[in-house]
């Protein structure tokens, strides 16, 4: 879970910068795709597909982590070779993003980018392979027992690996040339994601229902559900290797008789309706009413693993204490430990101040490092959500006044529920927190929660930044006139000085968190207040340069371009001007002090990224023209 979130850090923004420029050209009629005034569909793919090859493994690890769950359960063992599938997942996901261009081999891409995509796209089955040979491993060592949720999971595996063969053949990027867009593609992807993200998702189901219901799902309805969905599933999917290498091309819903694909289709249509029979079984199964499923003993599977050591699933409490972990396996291999949390002997087992409380540990060994308060009930966060999507989904309406209203109205409530749900400041420095440890209720920088949440946002937000500069030089490198020989814009003046600006506005906030360190805490707030100036005047800056040099964003996918970096490093500005002047009123209010500083701090990380930003985008909107001799 941990190397999925990292990939979607990764792998989304790219996207999102390609929707970006999707919809500016849909609003705007900005050309970035446009192939008469610059533009090149294939930013588009690049783009897409940057995002949508790790996606595959996004939606395959998580169902991995539920089989390395189930399978040492009903083998009645640890996992074998644990340090080998956790490497083969790190590897998983670095090797994902170094093969998207594997969907794009028919759209002209050199030979060598070719063969090197194709050498990455067979390097990925290694680490795949090795985490099925684990679990092999530890069903051969281990005495199986073939409930439900192994049965999907076995099934799992057996169609995973037939997908993974196929998937190896289009790696290959002359097979790839045959195969693309036929319904061999269409085989291998159902292959992989019924294998690889459904099947174990329904044993995940039938594993963690008695967990989250108290109630046991049918057992005689769950074999019938799974040789239903198994068998449906071969037989539906199988015969379109077939019609594919025949010719048959996906995405075309009709086709003339006589060209050997009206068998293999009438057999493929039986197959999903045998399959849709066995979902059918299956959701019978979950919807039925509870009385009639019996109830379910606690740890019904003997599982080894740590939920399973939670009490009564209709008490109104979730866990009673924390408990100090010892193996993968605690219940396994300590004994009484889920008594030991009922009981309360472990970290905090009591709510004293009847607040939200978790713990914050460090990240290799779980020392505990920190009592975090945590806020109650709200439905500010889902407010926050209709406003902001409210005001998108107008634009794509042309509703702009709602636009705008909607998105003003969006901050407001975001800006409301920081104030009231979030930087609590608690009545006391520490507390007991059990087991004769004392720890503090409060921190701010690199030992907080929020610091961290907000670097990990602004690597996601960065990465986005990131994938609109490829756009640029990707114009650069299709282009022999990028930028234009007759463009003058942007220049290099105001760039510089929104540049020069920009760095003014980071070196005050520096300023501002030392002072306020000290205890000055009114030159802080001085020092706050002057760099928003700093900041406004750098995102003006950065704005004129293309209008006063004359880029129409309509001409030419330069000007366009140029005026999308300048757009996104001056909304960033601005975001970051009513960060600080969220840190201005909180300071009036009397709630940012010397020692209660986590939104200074904070808002001074999102600083070095906004300024990262905007020198990014005076280098190489200003200066890359003058060293490839244009501007």
């Amino acid at each position: 879970v941990l190397i999925v979130a990292g990939m979607i850090l990764f792998a989304f923004p790219p996207l999102i910068a390609g929707d970006i420029l999707f919809e500016m050209e849909r609003l705007f009629n900005w050309p970035f795709f446009d192939p008469a005034r610059g533009g090149d569909p294939i930013l588009w793919q690049h783009l897409f597909w940057i995002f949508g090859h790790p996606e595959v493994y996004i939606i395959f690890l998580p169902s991995i982590a539920l089989l390395a769950m189930i399978v040492p359960t009903f083998a009645q063992r640890p996992i074998v070779g644990y340090g080998w599938i956790v490497l083969a997942a790190v590897g998983t996901g670095f090797l994902s993003f170094g093969l998207w261009a594997h969907h794009m081999f028919t759209t002209g891409l050199p030979i060598v980018s070719q063969g090197f995509f194709s050498a990455a796209s067979e390097a990925v089955a290694i680490p795949t392979g090795v985490q099925i040979f684990v679990f092999v491993a530890t069903m051969l060592v281990g005495r199986v027992v073939f409930a439900i949720p192994m049965l999907y999971a076995t099934g799992a595996l057996a169609i995973f690996v037939f997908g993974g063969l196929t998937g190896v053949m289009v790696a290959l990027a002359p097979f790839d040339w045959q195969a693309h867009d036929s319904y061999f593609v269409v085989a291998h992807l159902h292959y992989t994601l019924i294998g690889g993200m459904f099947f174990p998702l329904i044993a995940g189901v039938y594993y963690f229902y008695p967990f989250v219901m108290g109630r046991m799902l049918s057992d005689r309805l769950g074999k019938w559900a799974f040789w239903l969905m198994f068998t449906g599933f071969n037989i539906a999917f199988l015969p379109m290797h077939f019609t594919g290498l025949r010719g048959m091309p996906r995405r075309v819903f009709t086709y003339p008789e006589g060209l050997g694909f009206d068998l293999l289709n009438l057999v493929s249509t039986l197959g999903a309706f045998v399959m849709a029979a066995g979902v059918l079984v299956l959701t019978w199964d979950l919807v039925r009413p509870l009385a009639w499923k019996p109830k379910a003993p606690k740890n019904p599977w003997n599982a080894g693993t740590l939920e399973w050591a939670e009490g009564d699933p209709e008490s109104p409490w979730g866990i009673r204490s924390v408990p100090v972990i010892e193996s993968r396996y605690p219940l396994w291999d300590q004994p009484d430990l889920a008594e030991k949390i009922q009981q309360g002997r472990f970290f905090l087992p009591d709510a004293e101040e009847e607040k939200r409380e978790t713990m914050v540990t460090t990240v290799l060994d779980a020392e505990p490092l920190q009592v975090l308060r945590l806020p109650g009930n709200s439905f500010l966060p889902m407010l926050a959500a209709v406003f902001v999507g409210g005001s998108f989904i107008a634009a794509t309406f042309h509703w702009w006044v709602t636009t705008i209203l909607s998105g003003v109205i969006g901050i407001g409530v975001i800006m409301v529920w920081l104030w009231t749900g979030t930087s609590m400041i608690p009545e006391k420095r520490e507390k007991d927190a059990g087991l004769g440890t004392v720890l503090p209720l409060y921190s701010s920088g690199p030992s907080s929660v929020g610091w961290w949440a907000m670097f990990i946002t602004m690597v996601g937000d960065g990465t986005a930044f990131g994938s609109l500069v490829f756009a640029y030089f990707f114009y650069w490198t299709i282009r022999p006139d990028f930028p234009p020989p007759d463009v003058t814009g942007p220049g290099q003046l105001y760039p510089t000085l929104a540049a020069v600006l920009a760095l003014l506005a980071w070196g005050l906030m520096l300023l501002a968190r030392t002072r306020n360190r000290s205890g000055h805490e009114l030159k802080a707030l001085l020092m706050v207040m002057a760099s928003a100036f700093a900041a406004l005047c750098s995102g003006a800056a950065i704005l004129w340069a293309p209008y006063v040099t004359g880029l129409e964003p309509t001409r030419d996918s330069y000007d366009a371009t140029v005026w999308v970096l300048a757009i996104w490093t001056a909304v960033h500005l601005g975001v970051g001007v009513l960060m600080q002047g969220y840190c201005v009123a909180r300071s009036l209010a009397g709630k940012l002090s010397a020692r209660h500083d986590i939104d200074l701090q904070n808002v001074t990380l999102y600083w070095h990224f906004a300024t990262i930003t905007a020198l990014t985008t005076a280098l190489v909107t200003a200066l890359f023209p003058l060293a490839v001799g244009g501007g």
